[in-house]
């Protein structure tokens, strides 16, 4: 069975995990590693735009949609039942 409900249930095989240690590495923050410039430069290509920018996890993806919105002290707008109104430990509010 493979679970990809979140990737803290995952069990990284020997194969991966030397993979992962052979892989060159950089420093993201200042643009510096391969395989995420390699990893958006794809992304950009696949959905035909100028660039796209790699995020790790969904919370990250939806707070920075949202900031593209909507700028400090603004609000938005959402149901009662909305995933990042309930499950998202309240990120939207930090930046406001």
């Amino acid at each position: 069975m493979i679970d990809l409900r979140s990737d803290t249930v995952t069990r990284p095989g020997r194969a991966m995990l030397e993979e992962m240690m052979a892989a060159p590495v950089g420093d993201d923050v200042y643009g510096d590693d391969p395989t995420v410039n390699e990893l958006q430069r794809y992304a950009a290509e696949l959905s035909g735009k100028e660039a796209a920018l790699f995020l790790p996890t969904g919370t990250q993806a939806n707070l920075v949609a949202l900031l593209s919105h909507c700028e400090r002290g603004e609000e938005y707008i959402v149901g009662q039942g909305a995933h990042n109104y309930l499950y998202e430990a309240g990120g939207a509010a930090v930046p406001g």
